[in-house]
């Protein structure tokens, strides 16, 4: 033993310890692919062996792709031959697929810093739905 190993072990954090496997890791950042991370995602949903996080970093990655995919279909999709372009439906179109990046990007950079992966939308639906449940378990023990 080195002279060392106490003061090694002293610095280890409970972040350290509870790390998600390297696949599961790989899985969660092929999930926040823009756009073709929906493949990744909705498998991940479908099979039942994967684990919770992935499933719930595969529900942002959808519901944000599907905000995307929303807004920008909105605006008038794909603009066909012989329509005239206007300027700020483009723009707008592209600050929206812009910024669709962008916060995939954001939410790969909290994946590598080990931070939590949630749309501030999405995780008041899940916490009514969980609180929901925890008073009908209460009234059943009753």
């Amino acid at each position: 033993m080195s002279r060392y190993s106490k003061r090694d072990r002293q610095i280890e954090t409970p972040e350290q310890i509870s790390r998600d496997s390297t696949k599961e890791r790989i899985e969660m950042f092929f999930c926040l692919v823009p756009v073709f991370g929906l493949i990744p995602s909705a498998i991940a949903l479908v099979r039942q062996r994967s684990s919770r996080k992935v499933r719930d970093v595969s529900q942002v990655a959808i519901a944000l792709m599907l905000t995307w995919a929303i807004a920008y279909g909105a605006m008038g999709g794909v603009p066909t031959e012989g329509e005239t372009l206007q300027v700020t439906t483009e723009l707008i179109k592209a600050t929206f697929s812009s910024g669709y990046f962008a916060f995939c990007m954001y939410l790969m950079y909290r994946l590598y810093r080990n931070q939590a992966i949630v749309l501030p939308w999405l995780k008041d639906i899940t916490e009514s739905k969980e609180s929901q449940s925890v008073k009908r378990d209460r009234k059943h023990d009753q």
